[in-house]
Parts: structure tokens; C-alpha cells; sequence
């Protein structure tokens, strides 16, 4: 049977989602979890996509074929008793054998947070900006992001792909007193587009790009610009949508 998870996770001690040799991801613990609650090495966890080393998850969707009696609240719940307190599996249930939580999936959703009141409760869950920033700039850029452009600019450099499109479904800041949101829906992103993106609209914000020269960028009509990198902390995989 084709089981679907829903997963949340705190990714500060995380190097990501993506199991990688020497380190602790995500993926890896769960995986772990898996075959030893089966007792059967060949289990593979598939998730719908990775986030960074530091990147948070409200709602993660991965999926694992087993054969087993065990019911899905069952399984929930033997994962959560064989995995640390900063990773919980919110759902899980049985699905078609074709489901495949990458692939299938036709849009995501991630949140970045920002705080402009320095808190120590905050500090690995928002980018802390200390800078006068023009809201209405803010809402500018958000506005230009939105609908089908190249985010090539906006990608790390050894992730770029021979098309680099992205239909934006949803563009939005959420200002509440020092506490800012932007959500943001694609059909698929960029390796870092995201973090770019919020990086690369706060310096706007800032008067350090004109929002000009941030039309330019997503439109691709200057090739050297100064992106910034906003921190994983900060974002959050919020959404995944089949």
C-alpha cells in the first residue's frame, strides 16, 4: 500500500530535507524510522520537495510503499514515538498506487517571516531587519512577481535548469505592527528562489534598488544584478497542493 504523510518539522538542527552523507536531514530520519518500525531496509521515503538546511515545514507531504497490516493512525503514531520532538507526522493515509508526492503535486506555498522587534523567542523562526523599510515598495514587488516569468536570476547558480519558468499563483505581504509575511504560491520553484526573492525585495524596500531594476531582474533584461540571500530561518514550507 501507497501511504501518504503530512509532516511538520522544525529544521534548525536539520541540514535539510535531502539525506546526505555525515549529517542529519529530514528525510533521513524518517526513512530510519520507517525501516525500523517494518524491519524492512528497502523502505524509501519520497518527499514532495527539499528545503534548505535551516528551512522550517508547516505541512511537508512525502510518501512510502509498504506492505502491512497496520492502520494509518498506527503508523502515525509508531513514527512519532521512533522520531525526535522536532519532527511530527500531523496525517497520514492510504493513497493510489500512482501518487507520488513530488510529482503529483500542482503548487506549493511558502510563508518567510519577519520580525522588526528584535526577540530572542524569535531568532530562529524570523529574519530580525532593523531597517526603515517602504511598505509600499514592498507591495510593488509582490505585485510585479506575480503571473509566469524566468527566475533565472533568482536561483543558485548550479541549480539552474535549461528552463527556468515559473508561474507565481500568489504574491502577498502581510504587514502586522513589526511583524511582516509574505506568501508566495508557484507551480514549482527555483533552488534559493524564494529566499531571493524576499532578500532581493527588502533591499528595495530599503531604497537600495530601484523597483526599476527589480522589474528588470524578473523580467531576466539585466544579467548582473545584485540578488540577496535572505536567511532559511525565515521560511517555511506551508502548503502542498495535489
Amino acid at each position: 500500500m501507497n501511504f501518504k504523510l503530512n509532516i511538520s518539522y522544525d529544521g534548525t538542527d536539520f541540514s535539510g530535507w535531502q539525506i546526505q552523507p555525515n549529517v542529519r536531514t529530514v528525510q533521513n530520519d524518517l526513512q530510519n524510522a520507517l525501516q525500523e518500525i517494518f524491519r524492512n531496509k528497502g523502505i524509501k521515503l519520497l518527499g514532495s520537495g527539499r528545503t534548505d538546511s535551516g528551512v522550517h515545514a508547516v505541512c511537508q507531504v512525502a510518501n512510502f510503499s509498504v506492505d502491512t497490516t497496520m492502520s494509518p493512525i498506527q503508523i502515525k503514531n509508531a513514527i512519532n514515538s521512533n522520531i525526535k520532538n522536532d519532527i511530527y507526522i500531523n496525517n497520514c493515509k492510504i493513497v493510489d498506487d500512482n501518487f507520488n508526492s513530488r510529482f503529483s503535486a500542482i503548487e506549493r506555498e511558502y510563508i518567510y517571516k519577519i520580525s522588526k522587534q528584535f526577540n530572542p523567542l524569535f531568532r530562529k523562526y524570523y529574519w530580525y531587519v532593523s531597517y526603515n523599510l517602504d511598505l509600499k515598495k514592498l507591495d510593488r514587488c509582490a505585485e510585479i512577481i506575480s503571473g509566469e516569468h524566468n527566475f533565472e536570476l533568482f536561483c543558485k547558480s548550479l541549480s539552474k535548469k535549461e528552463d527556468n519558468h515559473c508561474t507565481i499563483k500568489a504574491s502577498k505581504w502581510t504587514f502586522e505592527k513589526d511583524i511582516f509575511f509574505y506568501k508566495i504560491s508557484a507551480n514549482r520553484f527555483l533552488h534559493h528562489m524564494v529566499r531571493m526573492l524576499v532578500g532581493t525585495m527588502i533591499e528595495v524596500a530599503k531604497d537600495n534598488i530601484s523597483i526599476d531594476q527589480f522589474k528588470k531582474m524578473i523580467n531576466v533584461e539585466i544579467m548582473k544584478a545584485k540578488i540577496i540571500n535572505s536567511p532559511p530561518h525565515g521560511l517555511y514550507l506551508n502548503k502542498v497542493i495535489y
